[in-house]
């Protein structure tokens, strides 16, 4: 009977063991990409590293991400994801709108980069936008803003002052269209994260795709929509 209990305990441990190697190796990961796209990686992995804590404590108070969520998958499936546009979007400067932010993305990833930039989230539910608005404050975000509102709701006076609006999770459906493009600026941009299914992309005169898959995500695609090219 000793020898069992001692057994489950080693067992346990490796368990626990394993489990903290691979939320170390994906957290390497998104590193690494911030050491590539960045020079001050360190100062950023630190805000990262505040932002995953506070997510993995908040989310057990308020449904954020999927409770089914592997804790090493956030630093992948959510904070690497958020961060994939940038390989084909300038954000440095500019006023950005995320639609649909849900637990922040990816919206609080790129303002903890993008610190010159301002970042409005919008989300419907009341409840996740305070939530996500004391993590931006946790983490001392002075760049971010939050409404929480449906799209069709917003008040015209934020009509035309957006450069990008970007959404990861939001589908456009054609009730949106139309004040998704009214919120942006004449130059103004509107980014789409996508997988195989881009037929709100379609929605849009002309549009641009770029690939952006990785094996630690799966596929990922980035619809750049221009809103110069869609009004005539």
């Amino acid at each position: 009977m000793v020898w069992n209990i001692s057994s489950r305990h080693s067992e346990t441990r490796t368990k626990s063991l394993t489990k903290n190697r691979q939320i170390m190796d994906k957290k390497a990961e998104v590193e690494k990409y911030l050491q590539k796209h960045t020079s001050n990686s360190t100062v950023i992995m630190e805000k990262f590293t505040g932002y995953y804590n506070w997510l993995l404590e908040e989310n057990q108070k308020i449904n954020l991400i999927s409770r089914k969520t592997d804790p090493e998958d956030i630093w992948t499936h959510h904070f690497l994801d958020s961060l994939l546009s940038m390989d084909c979007v300038d954000y440095s400067g500019r006023k950005v709108l995320d639609f649909g932010t849900g637990g922040g993305f990816p919206g609080i990833p790129l303002a903890i980069i993008y610190g010159d930039s301002q970042f409005t989230l919008l989300d419907s539910t009341k409840k996740k936008i305070q939530s996500v608005k004391n993590g931006a404050s946790r983490l001392k975000l002075t760049n971010c803003s939050f409404l929480d509102i449906r799209l069709e709701d917003i008040p015209k006076e934020h009509y035309g002052t957006f450069d990008i609006v970007v959404s990861r999770s939001v589908r456009i459906l054609p009730e949106y269209k139309r004040t998704v493009l009214n919120l942006l600026k004449k130059s103004g941009t509107l980014v789409l994260y996508k997988s195989q299914n881009l037929e709100d992309a379609e929605l849009f005169s002309k549009y641009k795709v770029y690939d952006v898959s990785t094996p630690l995500i799966g596929e990922r695609k980035i619809v750049i929509i221009e809103k110069s090219e869609c009004i005539q």
